[in-house]
């Protein structure tokens, strides 16, 4: 069973900006996944459209055999993990703690349960100093980290990354790269830094400055120096 299909999708945003134009690709059940591009090539709205957040303007859109209609709104939350490139984007409630404990209400998990897996996470993330503490008053790479282990903590079947090592620190950089070499789902990163995929992803998607799909096949991908020039990333 394919995970994610997107036949000939394509997406304008409410302002007229083009966000992806016909891409067809198929996604394996645990395929690692990079979609490689420069900024604006079209990687996040790829993302969005496999989050079932967006509907594709033409074509098609499949998450694990389901079309994105309203009805599957709570299939798709409990099984497919989005992290936004800015977490703040993501992150709006009153303290950490109730962050990771958003979700879980959302999908009527009882309050028990959702407690001792928010504070699984926390500590497995090193985050549970800041359990009451307002999200935006932390730091980048602490708001990631938040972020993630939301993400992670619903264990979904699908896992969808936009630029998760971007605007953190080393250190931090290291461990979340890390943590997900660990994960073992189906798993869809978007980057534009080419040093860590060959830890985190076995199939490289290159999309290209007209917000198409370029390129789709394996890690030898990145040692082609004339089509990376072609996509803007070096």
């Amino acid at each position: 069973m394919m995970a994610l299909i997107a036949k000939d999708a394509s997406y304008t945003y409410p302002d007229g900006t083009v966000g992806l134009s016909n891409a067809t690709i198929e996604i394996e059940k645990g395929e690692r996944i990079a979609l490689v591009g420069s900024n604006g090539s079209g990687k996040s709205t790829l993302l969005l459209l496999f989050s079932g957040l967006i509907k594709p303007e033409s074509g098609s859109i499949e998450i694990l055999g389901k079309k994105i209609d309203k009805s599957n709104s709570k299939f798709f939350r409990r099984n497919i993990g989005i992290l936004f490139q800015n977490p703040d984007d993501f992150l709006f409630n009153p303290t950490v703690k109730d962050e990771l404990l958003y979700t879980p209400a959302q999908l009527e998990i009882d309050e028990d349960e959702a407690i001792d897996i928010a504070e699984r996470y926390a500590s497995i993330f090193g985050i549970e100093k800041f359990f009451e503490k307002p999200p935006f008053r932390l730091s980048g790479g602490e708001k990631k980290k938040v972020a993630l282990a939301c993400v992670l903590m619903m264990e979904p079947k699908i896992l969808l990354l936009d630029e998760p090592t971007a605007n953190i620190d080393g250190k931090t950089r290291r461990k979340i790269i890390e943590m997900i070499e660990d994960i073992k789902t189906t798993l869809v990163i978007a980057t534009h830094e080419l040093d860590f995929i060959d830890k985190l992803a076995d199939r490289v998607v290159i999309l290209g400055m007209e917000k198409k799909i370029i390129a789709d096949g394996g890690l030898e991908l990145l040692d082609d120096n004339k089509l990376l020039e072609e996509a803007g990333i070096i």
